[in-house]
Parts: C-alpha cells; sequence; structure tokens
C-alpha cells in the first residue's frame, strides 16, 4: 500500500496542474486550409486580466481584452489576410465585428444595416471597439457577403474541425469546452435581432 501513495500523489497533482500544463495557447487561423496568422492564449489563467494576440506571421497584428467573462469564441481570417472576423462573448452580449487592415477599410461600406436593429447595431459596434486593443486596424461590423463567407464555412466544418479552429470557452487542460456550431452561426445569422 505504502508503493501506491506516491503513485496516486503524482496523479492527483497531475490533475490539478492540468490546466497549466495542458492548456491550449495555440490557436492555428485557417483560410482555405492554409494557417493565415495564430492566435497566441495567455499563459495566465482566466480570471485575471488578459489579452489573446493575433500573430501574422511573427508580427501582432491585434489583440482582444479577455477574462473570466469576456473573451473570444472564434476568429476567422479571410483569404486576403487582411480582415478577421471575431465572435467575441463580451459577458453581457456577443459580439461580431471585423478587425480591418485593408487600405480602403474607413472607406468600407457599411454592415448594410446588419444587424437591421438599429439600436443593437450601435450597441454591438461600439462595444467591438472598446474589446480591441494594440492595432492600428478599423473595426467595424461585417457585411452580409462576409457573414455569409464565414456561415458558409463554419457549415462544412465537422464538431471536431471547429473545436480545432476555435478558442476554448473552458479549458481544463484535458477537458476543453467550445462553442457549439449552431451557436456561432446564430451569431452571424443575417436576421439577428438580439445581443446574444
Amino acid at each position: 500500500m505504502k508503493q501506491k501513495w506516491p503513485i496516486i500523489f503524482a496523479l492527483v497533482v497531475l490533475i490539478l496542474l492540468s490546466p497549466i500544463l495542458f492548456r491550449k495557447y495555440h490557436v492555428p487561423l485557417l483560410s482555405n486550409d492554409k494557417t493565415v496568422a495564430v492566435t497566441t492564449r495567455p499563459l495566465a489563467l482566466p480570471w485575471n486580466d488578459n489579452k489573446f494576440g493575433v500573430y501574422v506571421g511573427k508580427s501582432k497584428a491585434f489583440s482582444l481584452w479577455a477574462d473570466l467573462w469576456d473573451f473570444p469564441m472564434f476568429i476567422y481570417p479571410f483569404a486576403d489576410g487582411k480582415r478577421f472576423l471575431c465572435d467575441y462573448d463580451d459577458d453581457v452580449d456577443t459580439l461580431v465585428f471585423v478587425v480591418d487592415f485593408s487600405a480602403s477599410a474607413t472607406n468600407a461600406p457599411n454592415s448594410h444595416k446588419w444587424p437591421s436593429d438599429d439600436q443593437l447595431r450601435a450597441q454591438l459596434a461600439r462595444r467591438a471597439t472598446n474589446v480591441v486593443i494594440e492595432t492600428k486596424a478599423f473595426v467595424r461590423l461585417p457585411n452580409y457577403v462576409e457573414l455569409q463567407e464565414v456561415s458558409s464555412y463554419l457549415a462544412s466544418l465537422t464538431p471536431s474541425q471547429i473545436n480545432t479552429r476555435s478558442l476554448p470557452l473552458a479549458d481544463f487542460g484535458l477537458y476543453r469546452i467550445y462553442a457549439s456550431k449552431e451557436n456561432l452561426l446564430l451569431d452571424l445569422a443575417t436576421n439577428r435581432q438580439s445581443i446574444w
């Protein structure tokens, strides 16, 4: 029996440290099955204020604020490598916005009234600019073409492919919880009427 205690102790320590040892620190951002960028999750655990960095090569393109209640769930890089659609849980609402590095970003057409409710659109736009930091990009709401592209992409993926390309909602090291395909698609719905 005495010989089993070190093994049991080692297993308990391994389980307790697994949220740190086995945490998913890097998430590839894929477009056409090619890695366009990488999201780096913070080393600190989520109850601190943190930043999720998005890197194109070795250069940081932008960061997103994160803590236990506010965090990105999914980031889609468009093939041009200059636009990134972010689906972000902002505690009291779910934000969908584009971080746009293209030269014409400030002259880009507006979101074509997405979502159609003016108050909801203003709330989403205002909050999006508050969570994107450390960037020179323009932050805006997506247009219908962008929404359709990301929705079609998500619809074509299996649940395991979505998990590979998404950021965990909760990461216990050996076990992770992700947003479902259905919830991600609801966030991008062209007829969205709710902040959730």
